[in-house]
């Protein structure tokens, strides 16, 4: 630590497990004490003490009732009641208003802490003081990752509209450039939708990660999952062509997740085959308890680089990107699972079926 902590006792007259500071700090403990009658509000607001530990009977209320006024303005701040007045539903009452810990003292009448109580108090907060850093941590940490998914949210809108603007108005170029200028047109307008679906996958994956994402599964109608899908992919790939055969009529686990990890598997099938007319056929076959769906990239291409992404399927592997990291993510959160068959040319996404 970089001072030692503060630990103030809150003690009453009245009640005899009063605690002094000199005897419960010391050298071997990790904090200094401070015992006083009332509640220093303005020091407390200002962060001045790392726990708080109070008897249960004090001047003008009782420990349970000051726990629940701490614990409402200072959510994590490690609060204690030492007593030796209180009995188990007391202990229950302490909790149940916020109280980190209810200790129980064996003095009665000596207003000095036995050695042996004193080591044990001791311990006591120092645990309670670790746990309320614990806490404190998991709070900032839950702020910033509430920080972050709402920058994410607004980054990824407003770099698609702008993103679409763009686009339109590229295509819009399309009968007023040179023939020297078509290919650096096609480029732009290329690399233009491929940013966009990037947004499509990084909004898909914060719904994964911080929204309902694949935390709710739910019975999901695979057929019309696939159409919708293939719809969508064949407005965006006009010169594609996109084959679905017949589907099984079933429901499997899944959520609404589900349409984004076929719309990755197409961009990938369609992004990374050669020439002017990518094609690529979707199939699937009912198996017992489960349901196989087939991408294969019709251009007949093996494709080394996606066994190697599907091995490795993490943020952060060279190997793998986030629609990669997204696709096995879901389908392995749906309790199925994903793989490419002859040397890359086929994926293949398995799913419980809930019939």
């Amino acid at each position: 630590m970089d001072r030692r902590a503060r630990v103030l006792f809150v003690a009453g007259d009245d009640d005899p497990a009063a605690v002094p500071e000199d005897n419960i700090g010391g050298d071997e403990a990790q904090f200094e004490g401070e015992r006083v009658g009332e509640l220093p509000e303005a020091r407390l607001d200002s962060g001045a003490y790392d726990c708080i530990v109070c008897n249960y009977v004090l001047a003008t209320r009782d420990g349970v009732e000051l726990t629940a006024e701490l614990r409402d303005s200072h959510p994590t701040l490690p609060i204690i009641v030492y007593t030796a007045m209180g009995d188990e539903t007391v202990a229950r009452d302490a909790l149940r208003a916020g109280a980190t810990d209810y200790v129980v003292s064996d003095e009665t009448e000596n207003s000095n802490v036995a050695d042996d109580e004193a080591t044990a108090l001791r311990r006591r907060i120092e645990a309670a003081m670790a746990d309320g850093r614990e806490s404190q941590r998991i709070e900032r940490t839950a702020e910033a990752a509430t920080q972050l998914e709402k920058l994410t949210r607004v980054l990824t809108h407003d770099i698609r509209n702008d993103l679409s603007v763009i686009v339109g108005w590229a295509d819009i170029l399309r009968n007023s450039v040179t023939e020297d200028g078509e290919e650096v047109l096609e480029r732009i307008l290329d690399n233009g939708r491929k940013t966009l679906e990037l947004t499509d996958v990084a909004r898909d994956a914060v719904e994964m990660i911080v929204g309902d994402g694949a935390d709710e599964i739910e019975p999901t109608y695979l057929n019309g999952v696939l159409h919708g899908t293939v719809q969508d992919r064949r407005e965006t790939y006009p010169e594609a062509t996109i084959e679905l055969g017949s589907v099984p009529p079933c429901h499997v686990a899944a959520n609404s997740l589900l349409s984004a990890v076929f719309r990755n598997l197409l961009n990938d099938a369609l992004s990374h085959q050669s020439g002017d007319d990518p094609s690529v056929h979707i199939s699937a076959e009912r198996a017992g308890d489960v349901v196989q769906v087939r991408v294969t990239d019709d251009s007949g291409a093996a494709d080394a680089r996606r066994e190697a992404a599907f091995n490795n399927a993490e943020l952060g592997s060279p190997d793998t990107d986030i629609s990669v990291f997204l696709v096995e993510t879901l389908v392995d959160a749906y309790g199925g699972d994903v793989w490419v068959e002859d040397d890359g040319a086929v994926f293949v996404v398995e799913l419980r079926v809930v019939d």
